[in-house]
């Protein structure tokens, strides 16, 4: 580890670390992810140059979700040059990650309700310039969360989840 770097948090060194953000009242619970090539095969750590496939075992215990739209905040792990603790810091994006048509990104819709088996294409590289920010081989936090844009809804937010990966 270079001198003045923060070591990896949450053994994102080695496997990508995933918990649950949602709050009361979301209907989707991810239980399970991985993160493979396109090829299928087990990816760990990702180029976020580079598509990469999002598995995600969830359960709907709301409705059939016919239209999603998803918002992604992105956050690094560094030191603080005013502290010289290493935390998260939030890579703005000034809306970028905002409002992605879930349906159109992912290809997945409707979010049936039940056992959800999805797999997410990912590809990043239309948002490069927020990727060039990033530190190579460094830790990655990814806070996504999706709303339902059902007719009638109040877009209110349906799950959350942070994963906290390894870039090279």
């Amino acid at each position: 580890i270079p001198a003045g770097s923060c070591e990896f948090p949450n053994n994102t060194a080695n496997a990508m670390n995933m918990y649950s953000c949602s709050a009361a009242g979301d209907t989707i619970d991810v239980t399970w992810v991985r993160i493979t090539d396109l090829n299928g095969k087990d990816l760990y750590p990702i180029d976020p140059r580079k598509p990469f496939i999002l598995e995600l075992i969830a359960f709907n215990n709301g409705p059939d979700y016919a239209d999603n739209k998803v918002d992604v905040r992105v956050f690094e792990y560094q030191k603080a040059w005013q502290t010289g603790k290493c935390g998260w810091a939030e890579i703005p994006t000034f809306g970028a990650l905002n409002g992605i048509d879930g349906c159109d990104f992912a290809k997945n819709c409707p979010l049936t309700s039940g056992d959800l088996d999805l797999k997410i294409e990912l590809d990043l590289s239309p948002y490069s310039s927020i990727i060039s920010m990033l530190t190579a081989n460094s830790a990655l936090q990814l806070q996504i969360s999706m709303k339902d844009y059902n007719p009638g809804s109040k877009h209110e937010e349906i799950t959350c989840i942070v994963a906290q990966l390894k870039i090279n």
